[in-house]
């Protein structure tokens, strides 16, 4: 057993897990194994006859706010005080070694009143603990069964989850009330203390510890185990120890089960310094040119060469599961599933080809992967062992391969099959259309009764063509009415005759004002019309589309209708040989159309590919038939649940301003409008595009069905 020594010696920093089983009354030290022969590993009674502290955690009270655990391996003294800026309660465990990683590890979550947690090794014999909170609270410290407790009063705010450092503490012993045991000796130390005895938890504690794992999440379920079972620091220097001392010293230290394979010899020199058990093993492992393979039922770790590896997998019997896939498509998952299968290699490219998968993945077992049919990537000499096939109408993945990959493949195929979240986008298409118009004109006729005058504005009437009228209804004539207008403009060539026409061709149609007014001025007739209009046209279209789509899917919807548009090819007569163009029939749609394809990230929050379309059709003024107007915007925008962000906006604004009439009149200051026509129109077009995102359901882990085979 060279090398035993070496590690356990290092027991001071870690906890063995066989001290669960002790019983209450009894209170039993870490087994320290000294071997004579090396050199290094020396017996040291001192360091053995103090504590290790090996865990902490913060987890919901009963009745309290929180409560800060931290588990030892025997009695202690604890001294508590408090310091303020902040507020801080300060424990030094009197007789411990800090067995867990100390420092600033704290995650930074407040729970319950609890800002932060630090662990110290404050001096030789004394682990000083920091709990620092978010103001003034009372709180008391009690011995638990195995644990020092501190119990944090007042509101515990929001719930939260339990963090833990080191080897994991018992969630239950902060929620349950402390339990009364038998009196344990206590140290001599001049200081007021608690003494806290490491012993088992009884049944009631256990009951209710899975109350408080039912409150747990899936996820923090798992985190726990992992840390529980692979978690465990050690310290450790190792001087030319053999390796199958320092294997069968890591399986003491881990509880776990531990085979080394008959090829396996050699000498290790190491120094680790506070390293999770399992990754300094694979470390030692690999600098040795072995590796090490799980068994996913029952946890035994096997350490062999991986050319022996290799050839050990190669012998197993090929066994074929069934995996019902929830939400992903089996179909897609083949290629995935696929790269993740055994492989059998020729001798001579075992090594090669189990060396080049363990350099790619140094943190996991050593697997031969492929896909069978497909030699893509496979070393020569290596085929597929194993084969995946999809069946479509169940939506089942059938496996075969060895029995010791195929956990691996099925928990990376539970990996793979979570519920899509869904996500439900609300978009808002503003589009606001304002015209604005003012016209104003005044208009001359000038004439000279009948002799001459402009046939435009004011019709003249013909005397020549009047005809008798019957006025008061006697029966006899009494005056001349009726007539024809003159055809024309008439000019009197003898002189002596002025007539006049200014603005004639600009008169305002329609208008909102219309003022006439005539004169006669000696021998000559002046009508003046005055027209004016003042225009105000709105057009405010809000359109809201929603539409609810699974993450990385597209969705489109479409609200509007189909437009005709005939399309005339003049080519398609001459090539039958008729001469007459061909009319054809297309149809264009117009309306409101909203495309996304939404993509939710890990932190809750949403990229977005969307598309936002606003058109309509016009009738156009000219002979090209129908006018499409189109408000459009594509972007990708990074929004957060709930959140409103705008992807596009347009604003247009077009100002027309026309001004006719008699040539320098019309410029003159304030009368200058009396000579011409002023025509002012502006049109100012508003176009916001907003969406808001919503996501309805976070992705989960499928449920694991029983395997079937």
């Amino acid at each position: 057993m060279r090398g035993v020594g070496s590690l356990l010696t290092a027991a001071v920093t870690a906890a063995t897990p066989a001290l669960a089983s002790v019983p209450a009354t009894t209170v039993r030290a870490p087994i320290t194994l000294v071997a004579i022969t090396n050199p290094i590993a020396r017996h040291t009674p001192a360091l053995d006859a103090r504590a290790a502290v090996t865990g902490v955690s913060v987890v919901a009270g009963d009745n309290a706010a929180a409560a800060v655990l931290i588990r030892i391996d025997r009695e202690v003294t604890v001294q508590d005080f408090v310091l303020d800026g902040p507020r801080r309660v300060v424990l030094d465990l009197n007789g411990a070694t800090l067995a867990v990683a100390g420092g600033a590890r704290y995650d930074g979550a407040s729970r319950g009143g609890v800002k932060n947690v630090r662990l110290a090794q404050f001096k030789a014999g004394v682990v000083r603990v920091v709990v620092e909170l978010d103001g003034p609270r009372t709180y008391r410290v009690e011995r638990v069964d195995g644990a020092v407790r501190l119990v944090v009063q007042g509101e515990s705010g929001a719930a939260f989850a339990p963090w833990q450092a080191g080897r994991p503490t018992d969630s239950y012993v902060a929620a349950a009330p402390a339990a009364p045991s038998e009196p344990a000796p206590r140290r001599e130390t001049p200081a007021p203390a608690v003494t806290v005895p490491a012993t088992a938890a009884p049944a009631p504690q256990q009951r209710e510890a899975e109350r408080v794992a039912e409150r747990e999440t899936r996820a923090q379920k798992e985190q726990r185990e992992a840390v529980a079972r692979d978690g465990a620091r050690l310290t450790v220097t190792y001087q030319d120890a053999d390796i199958r001392d320092v294997v069968a010293a890591f399986a003491a230290f881990s509880g776990r089960t531990i085979i080394v394979g008959k090829d396996v010899v050699g000498n290790i020199t190491a120094e680790i310094k506070d390293q999770p058990w399992d990754v300094a093993l694979r470390a030692l492992l690999r600098s040795q040119g072995l590796a090490l393979s799980e068994d996913g039922k029952n946890g035994i770790i096997t350490v062999d060469s991986y050319k022996n590896l290799a050839s050990n997998r190669a012998t197993e019997p090929v066994a074929t599961q069934i995996i019902d896939i929830n939400y992903a498509k089996a179909d897609s998952l083949v290629p995935l599933i696929q790269t993740l299968l055994s492989r059998e290699c020729a001798p001579g490219d075992v090594a090669a080809a189990a060396a080049a998968q363990q350099a790619k993945n140094p943190g996991q077992a050593t697997s031969m992967s492929s896909n069978q049919g497909d030699q893509k990537g496979v070393p020569m000499g290596c085929v597929v062992r194993g084969a995946v096939t999809a069946d479509r109408s169940t939506n089942k993945l059938l496996i075969s391969d060895v029995p010791s990959n195929i956990p691996e493949i099925v928990a990376r195929v539970r990996e793979l099959d979570v519920r899509t979240p869904q996500v439900a986008i609300k978009a808002k298409i503003l589009f606001v259309n304002r015209t604005g118009l003012e016209d104003i004109g005044v208009s001359y006729d000038l004439g000279t009764g009948t002799q001459q005058f402009f046939q435009q504005l004011v019709q003249r009437i013909d005397p020549s063509t009047r005809k008798p009228m019957d006025t008061n209804g006697d029966g006899v004539p009494d005056a001349m009415g009726g007539g024809d207008p003159f055809p024309g403009d008439r000019i009197a060539l003898g002189g002596n005759a002025l007539s006049a026409l200014a603005n004639a061709n600009t008169a305002l149609q329609p208008s909102a004002l219309n003022l006439i007014y005539s004169a006669t001025l000696g021998r000559f007739q002046l009508t003046s019309f005055v027209n004016a209009l003042q225009q105000s046209e709105l057009a405010d279209v809000q359109s809201e589309p929603s539409i609810v789509t699974l993450n990385n899917r597209p969705a489109e919807i479409f609200v509007g209708q189909q437009v005709p548009i005939r399309v005339i090819d003049a080519s398609s007569g001459a090539a039958f040989g008729g001469g007459q163009p061909r009319a054809t029939v297309r149809l264009e749609e117009a309306g409101i159309r909203l495309s996304v394809v939404p993509q939710v990230t890990n932190n809750r929050r949403i990229v977005l590919d969307v598309s936002a379309e606003n058109s309509d059709a016009q009738l156009s003024t000219t002979d090209v038939g129908v006018v499409f107007n189109r408000q459009r915007a594509e972007n990708r925008v990074l929004v957060g649940d709930g959140e409103t962000a705008a992807i596009g906006g347009l604003t247009v604004t077009k100002t027309f301003t026309v001004k006719t009439g008699i040539p320098f009149l019309v410029d003159l200051p304030f009368v200058g409008r009396l000579f011409g026509q002023t025509r002012s129109e502006e049109r100012k077009q508003d176009l916001l595009i907003l969406v808001t995102p919503y996501i309805l359901d976070e992705g989960e882990p499928a449920p694991i069905p029983a395997p079937r085979r």
